[in-house]
């Protein structure tokens, strides 16, 4: 044991009489190394994402791309509105303005819902009507009334599009599952004049899908709170959630975190050694 000590100890009095020795080498080699690290930082990634949590084989992640695939993200961006009252002309107007602009300035949007385009199904004597909530817009008091009946009954509207007690009204944005970022598709691809059944050569396999990335699940988020803030005033309070927006401030909370602790665990490094070595100097 002691022999195993003494090495130790010897080698660090090599290494120490090595760095004294030759100053300027030691800190140009550092320099540089440090150099390729910083170069590195840019191409650090993190991914606050559930499924960033398993192995790209974790029988969980296999099966919920397998549901990806089939039915699509199921995960939602949901802008809540809080107006004095739903049901009035000035507020629905509104409502249909932020419809159309999230529809145009948010990017991978899949499907967006709101009290706009829901659709209103029921039954009227012998015959069952499907068309918009408010494919005929209400243009005087008694229509208002109507439609606030009819939402308010509809219980396929109950807090998802509306709160239970009328206070709230949603507009939901669902994006799309894959992405498309470096897609390449082929629009003549099985249109080829010497494509033949009997064809010989072997077909391409299917590239593998690229799920949506978090690069651009915060495109999405940041166009959605920009374009909120365009429309946000006291009597029209706005509200975003869902667990693409979490995932986004989640990300944005950690990398701050992590600039603090980085400069305070080196100014701790600095302070300890500065009081170890009772000051400074250079070679």
């Amino acid at each position: 044991m002691a022999n195993i000590r003494y090495r130790i100890e010897k080698w660090f009095e090599v290494y120490a009489r090595a760095i004294y020795r030759n100053p300027i080498k030691i800190m140009i080699i550092v320099l540089l190394f440090t150099a390729l690290l910083v170069s590195q930082i840019s191409k650090i990634r993190i991914d606050t994402s559930t499924e960033g949590f398993l192995h790209d084989d974790d029988p969980a992640l296999l099966a919920y791309n397998s549901f990806r695939d089939q039915f699509g993200r199921d995960e939602v961006i949901i802008i809540a509105l809080k107006p004095p009252d739903i049901f009035h002309q000035e507020f629905l107007t509104k409502v249909k303005l932020l419809h159309e602009d999230l529809e145009e300035n948010v990017p991978y949007i899949d499907d967006i819902t709101s009290i706009i385009n829901a659709r209103n199904t029921r039954g009227e004597a012998d015959e069952l009507i499907v068309e918009d909530l408010l494919e005929n817009w209400p243009a005087n008091e008694t229509e208002m009334a109507t439609l606030k009946s009819r939402v308010m009954s509809n219980p396929m509207y109950q807090n998802l599009l509306i709160s239970a007690g009328g206070a709230y009204t949603t507009i939901i944005i669902r994006t799309h599952s894959h992405s498309i970022l470096g897609e390449d598709l082929d629009v003549l691809e099985g249109f080829e004049e010497d494509a033949s059944e009997d064809s010989e050569t072997p077909a391409k396999p299917a590239p593998k899908p690229v799920y949506l990335t978090d690069k651009e699940n915060s495109q999405a988020v940041h166009a959605a709170r920009a374009v909120l803030k365009k429309y946000e005033a006291p009597d029209f309070q706005t509200y975003i959630a869902g667990s693409p927006v979490v995932t986004h401030f989640l990300k944005q909370y950690v990398m701050i975190d992590m600039r603090k602790f980085m400069a305070l665990a080196i100014g701790t490094v600095a302070i300890f050694l500065f009081v170890m070595s009772r000051g400074y100097s250079f070679p």
